[in-house]
């Protein structure tokens, strides 16, 4: 599985990145990051979802391939349903440590 991840926008307009091949974490980050995935029901996730008001927002990409599936989502800010945010939490954690 390979995980990509993007933050962009907000005030500052820094953007931060991380990706991974699911395979290569530690086998704790392994599990966590696949519960995260599927507690988010990230494949059946809309591609776009956007605020109504999104200045100065920031603003998440996700992709994620696993076999012959792959995804991404498009998330503003203001937008990210409560079952996305722990997966972002996340990925923002791991993208700061690398």
């Amino acid at each position: 599985m390979e995980v990509q991840f993007e933050r962009s926008g907000g005030f500052a307009g820094i953007v931060q990145r991380y990706s991974a091949s699911l395979e290569s974490l530690p086998e704790e980050e392994q599990r966590k990051l696949q519960e995260l995935i599927t507690n988010a029901h990230f494949f059946d996730q809309p591609s776009v979802m956007q605020a109504p008001s999104s200045a100065d927002h920031l603003q998440y990409k996700i992709f994620i391939s696993s076999g012959q599936q792959s995804h991404e989502v498009r998330v503003d800010q203001g937008a990210v349903p409560a079952e996305l945010q722990p997966l972002i939490a996340w990925l923002q954690a791991a993208a700061r440590k690398h």
